[in-house]
């Protein structure tokens, strides 16, 4: 019998994401409150955070990504991060970068948004897209060179020009000029790193010569990228963070009471082995069921299933991986509230297609297209809801 997401939820097996607990949603939310942006929903969670960060002429908002409470607790209890932790906050649904950082830019539930995945299928623009580096799933091909911008594909706009303060973005040299940067700070200023020291370099200097309040964002991929390479739980992980730790250490101190600094995740990672982490192709039984290949992530893919075929596809969903997947409906997704309160927007509901897949063991199940590299497995993933995906910290000092 396949296990109902209910069952999986009232066990804590998965966290249910909702709108009442504190999540990142809310800490955008409460930033933009205290950068002076206007008509921000504010729920009792958001007031919560917004009290948490308090008043602040300069507002550092740092965000480390793959970073969950699972490598947070292992810290030292006097490394920066971990000794400022206000609370524990969780992540989006999906709990995945693309969604996280359209949070991040946007304010808004991914059912608002429309970025349901690193891979979002596009009905209306008849295509997939991987949003972060702008490109087509399966071409490469730029979006730009297909004539669109970001704000084609993302239906709400981006928070930073409404902030009534000097808006600096910090983020890798590599794609702080991508049309999707460019997008998610909307004209405002954005200057590339080369090491971890540059960036805070940059920011201490970039606070202490400002004349107007301002709100720096800092985004950090580098926990991301060593647990996708040794895993979560590996003995490299905490080195890596202590050394991003004492930077950030250095910035506060510097910094001398100057600014408030905000941290958190966009998410955490599981290990998952790989005899577990299952590649479909064309030519695969389930695959054949569907309009388009399984898009989302793999720890929470998304299906798109041909008409007439919704039995065939739930038959052999389950028989092959109800052990480790909940298929769910994306109607009963909608009625959870899953991917945000409310109704899903129009703009968002055809890209979760007509089953979204909830894995409860460590599993993963993605789309492998014809004529691509297996490459190497990634030792740890995220997506999912499970505790260790979907807890991260909120520090403030």
């Amino acid at each position: 019998m396949p296990r109902t997401l209910e069952s999986l939820f009232d066990a804590s097996i998965l966290i249910r994401p909702a709108d009442a607990r504190p999540n990142l949603v809310h800490l955008i939310r409460a930033i933009a409150t205290v950068c002076g942006v206007e008509s921000i929903e504010a729920n009792a969670a958001t007031r919560e955070i917004t009290g948490l960060i308090g008043d602040a002429d300069h507002l550092i908002f740092v965000l480390l990504d793959g970073l969950g409470m699972n490598v947070v607790n292992r810290l030292p209890q006097d490394s920066f991060v971990k000794s400022h932790v206000k609370c524990e906050l969780t992540a989006t649904c999906p709990s995945t970068t693309a969604c996280a950082l359209t949070t991040v830019a946007t304010g808004e539930y991914p059912s608002r948004h429309g970025v349901v995945g690193w891979f979002t299928h596009v009905p209306e623009l008849g295509l997939t897209a991987t949003v972060l580096p702008f490109v087509e799933r399966f071409t490469g091909e730029g979006l730009v060179r297909r004539g669109l911008t970001p704000g084609d594909v993302i239906p709400v706009p981006p928070l930073c020009p409404r902030m009534g303060r000097q808006v600096l973005t910090v983020v890798p040299e590599a794609i702080v000029n991508t049309p999707y940067n460019e997008w998610a700070r909307g004209g405002t200023e954005g200057r590339g790193y080369r090491t971890i020291r540059h960036a805070v370099d940059q920011i201490v200097e970039h606070v202490s010569r400002a004349r107007k309040p301002t709100y720096t964002h800092l985004y950090l991929p580098e926990i991301d990228t060593v647990c996708h390479k040794l895993g979560s739980e590996a003995d490299g992980v905490v080195p890596e963070v202590m050394r991003i730790d004492a930077e950030l250490s250095r910035m506060a101190n510097e910094l001398n009471g100057r600014a408030r600094v905000v941290i958190t995740a966009d998410h955490g990672l599981i290990d998952v082995p790989p005899a577990r982490q299952t590649l479909v192709t064309a030519d695969d039984p389930l695959v054949e069921t569907l309009k388009v290949p399984v898009s989302g992530d793999a720890r929470m893919p998304i299906f798109h299933v041909r008409e007439g075929r919704h039995a065939d596809f739930r038959r052999l969903a389950d028989e092959r991986f109800g052990d480790r997947i909940a298929f769910v409906p994306t109607p009963e997704a909608e009625r959870m509230e899953l991917f945000g309160p409310g109704r899903i927007a129009d703009g968002a509901r055809g890209r979760l297609g007509d089953y979204v897949g909830f894995p409860f063991d460590r599993a993963t199940l993605a789309y492998h297209p014809p004529n691509k590299p297996l490459g190497h497995l990634f030792k740890a993933v995220h997506a999912g809801l499970s505790p260790q995906e979907m807890w991260v910290p909120l520090s403030i000092a």
